[in-house]
């Protein structure tokens, strides 16, 4: 999947996602504060702690959150059934990534030393799962971001700066491949 990060004035953005099925979807930019796009941040996150069930992972899967539009393409049959599966499948995963998010574009934004990143994300990350948090990354992760922040900032308004999403999008909860709706083979597949 090729994400693109466009810059507006004022300091605002939005993204749009080119799918490995085809389809482009734009993700709107919420924050106005930070000179890094959130959405930027957890693209960076996310791909560095190997998170394929987050923000970007499900948008690869075919997940349409709040606010984002098709602008290009042709969605499947089922198309908001199957975003509602993979938001609900991905839930605890969304929500750990967005911790991981949040820690590290705050690192950067703010300029954290790394003993107050750490004590951060394991305060996040023990909110929401009872596992350890991958603290062995950040270090990574938040130079990870200071590259593609410094790459953004070079960035001129209307302009844009592309990524590519380095996983493959997973399988969907709840779809078999190669049946029918009824759950059985479609007709060719059938033994005669």
């Amino acid at each position: 999947m090729d994400i693109t990060f466009h810059r507006l004035a004022g300091n605002l953005y939005f993204a749009s996602a080119v799918r490995d099925d085809g389809v482009t979807v734009t993700v709107p930019g919420y924050d106005r504060t930070g000179a890094i796009p959130h959405d930027l941040a957890h693209f960076v996150a996310e791909r560095e702690f190997g998170m394929t069930r987050g923000l970007w992972g499900s948008v690869a899967a075919g997940a349409l959150f709040t606010g984002m539009a098709v602008t290009a393409g042709r969605q499947k049959p089922h198309a908001a059934e199957r975003s509602k599966r993979i938001i609900k499948a991905h839930a605890k995963d969304i929500g750990l990534a967005e911790a991981v998010a949040g820690v590290v574009h705050d690192a950067v934004e703010r300029d954290l030393a790394l003993a107050a990143v750490m004590a951060r994300l394991r305060a996040h990350w023990g909110a929401l799962s009872p596992d350890p948090p991958p603290v062995a990354g950040v270090d990574a992760a938040v130079a990870a971001l200071r590259r593609e922040a410094e790459r953004w900032s070079a960035v001129p308004v209307d302009q844009g700066m592309s990524l590519t999403w380095p996983f493959p999008a997973e399988h969907v909860p709840g779809s078999h491949p190669g049946r029918a709706r009824t759950g059985r083979l479609p007709r060719a597949s059938r033994r005669r």
